[in-house]
């Protein structure tokens, strides 16, 4: 199958994964990220914005803030297809971008300088590598700076792909069992 195709099949399968399944897997991904060495160790962390279908980040994001943690969400210029991190320092500074993505609406900090990006997908391999959206911005970001990485994700959305050469893959994922 084509990445298009196991992009789409998958996205139809995260938006009917709702409810207090959703919410344990949510749970429990969020609890183990809390429990490792890498988040401890992380003092700078890039997460985004979750859309609703996707691993819930706001709590996430709380839980870090809670932490003393410097949290930091993508911010994307679309024009020069360029995507730098954001601090986030409140829930209430986020807003709807043109896109209807949320993004930080206060003038906080902008950096490239990251101890740990919790890279988001769709699709995961069993090597790391991931489809996104399409847009390319984390494969990018990922090629031209040192972080350590990590993706929290669904059981169901491992699958067999092969990557290609502008593929990066994440060092390590948190996978929450759905059944």
């Amino acid at each position: 199958m084509d990445k298009k195709t196991l992009r789409t099949n998958m996205i139809k399968q995260m938006k009917s994964f709702v409810g207090e399944a959703k919410h344990t897997a949510d749970l429990h991904l969020a609890t183990q990220l809390y429990q490792s060495i890498t988040y401890q160790s992380a003092q700078r962390i890039g997460i985004v914005l979750a859309m609703s279908h996707e691993v819930d980040t706001y709590q996430i994001i709380k839980h870090m803030l809670n932490d003393g943690k410097e949290v930091f969400v993508p911010h994307t210029d679309y024009e020069n297809r360029v995507m730098t991190f954001k601090e986030i320092n409140d829930l209430s500074q986020i807003g709807k971008d043109d896109k209807g993505i949320n993004y930080i609406t206060a003038d906080t900090t902008i950096t490239n300088e990251l101890d740990l990006v919790i890279v988001p997908g769709v699709v995961f391999n069993d090597q790391g590598y991931r489809i996104g959206y399409g847009g390319g911005y984390f494969d990018k970001f990922l090629s031209q700076h040192e972080q350590q990485t990590l993706s929290l994700i669904y059981d169901f959305q491992l699958n067999d792909f092969e990557p290609e050469s502008h593929d990066q893959p994440v060092e390590t994922y948190i996978v929450a069992t759905t059944k």
